[in-house]
Formats: structure tokens, C-alpha cells, sequence
């Protein structure tokens, strides 16, 4: 009996870890040297109206991260206003221009699918114009409810190119190390 009761635990501690872990974040491919402070959003595709919206959530959640998150669209440089494709950002000249302006190390493009099933997020290192991030996420449910929804699982794609995560974690590994005398 007490065999019993101690399987069942197990099998309900698997299925309470596996909720909690995020499926829901698939990463096509990322440069694991690349780290920012700052991330320029350059557009949100499908947002329907509420890119601006998206891209204000967005910004509060990874300044969580330590991060700080500039919409381009509101910026102060000749690029307010206007919205950036992917094939517009392989002119070394744009990518200047957005850097100068808004002083990022990345540009984002956010991407949701026409009913809201994922958001596609893409990230151009500034420097190089080379992509260093190319994930998709997906909500709990069907669809995301919310624009603010949708934000929270870019900012989780995002929140790892922070530089301040990068710090905390090499000075918790430090801290386990044992100083030789």
C-alpha cells in the first residue's frame, strides 16, 4: 500500500512539473553569445491595431529582465512612424540609423499569426545585421485573449538575451564554487 502512495505522488509531481514547463516556446534558432540591454521593436504584424499596446507590455516585462525595450514607431529618429520589414533591415544604413537612434544591441519583429494562435519573433543583431533569435510561442489555450497575453510569451522568448540575467547566473555559479587556498 505504501508503495502505492508513493508511485501516485510521483506520478502527480510529473504531471504538476510538466504544466509548469514551457512547451509553449519553440526556438528555431538562437546565437548563444549575443546578449543586449536594449531591444529596438521594429514591428508587430497581425497585431490588429494593437501593436502599440503590445509593444508597451512588452517593454515593462523585460525591464523585469533588465532590459530596456524602445518601440521604434515612437522613437525620435526619421523612422518614427513607419514600420520595418525583415528585407527592409538587410540595409547596413537602416541598421545604423536604428542604432544611432535608439541606441539597441537588437531590432525585433514580432509576428501574430491572423488568428492569434502564436507571435513569431525574430531578432537582427544591430552590429551585423545578422539574425540571432528566430522563436515561435503559443498560448495556454486556443488563441491569445489579450494583446497583453501575447506580449508575456515574447517577453519570455526575449527575457533570455539579457545581459543582467547572463551576470546573475555566472555569480550564482561562482558562488558554488569552493575557493582553493
Amino acid at each position: 500500500m505504501r508503495a502505492e502512495t508513493v508511485k501516485a505522488l510521483a506520478a502527480l509531481l510529473l504531471v504538476a512539473l510538466a504544466a509548469c514547463s514551457s512547451d509553449r516556446v519553440e526556438t528555431y534558432s538562437r546565437s548563444p553569445s549575443f546578449r543586449a540591454r536594449t531591444l529596438a521593436v521594429a514591428s508587430v504584424l497581425g497585431a490588429k491595431g494593437k501593436s502599440g499596446e503590445i509593444a508597451r507590455v512588452l517593454s515593462s516585462r523585460l525591464e523585469g529582465a533588465g532590459m530596456r525595450c524602445v518601440d521604434l514607431e515612437s522613437s525620435d529618429s526619421v523612422l518614427a512612424g513607419s514600420a520595418l520589414s525583415l528585407e527592409a533591415a538587410a540595409n547596413p544604413r537602416l541598421l545604423a540609423e536604428v542604432r544611432r537612434a535608439t541606441e539597441a544591441e537588437g531590432l525585433v519583429f514580432l509576428s501574430l499569426e491572423s488568428s492569434w494562435r502564436s507571435v513569431e519573433v525574430v531578432v537582427l543583431d544591430l552590429r551585423t545585421g545578422e539574425a540571432v533569435l528566430k522563436a515561435e510561442g503559443r498560448p495556454r489555450g486556443e488563441s491569445f485573449a489579450t494583446a497583453e497575453e501575447a506580449a508575456a510569451v515574447a517577453a519570455e522568448i526575449l527575457g533570455g538575451l539579457s545581459q543582467e540575467r547572463r551576470k546573475a547566473a555566472r555569480a550564482a555559479d561562482s558562488a558554488d564554487e569552493i575557493p582553493v587556498p
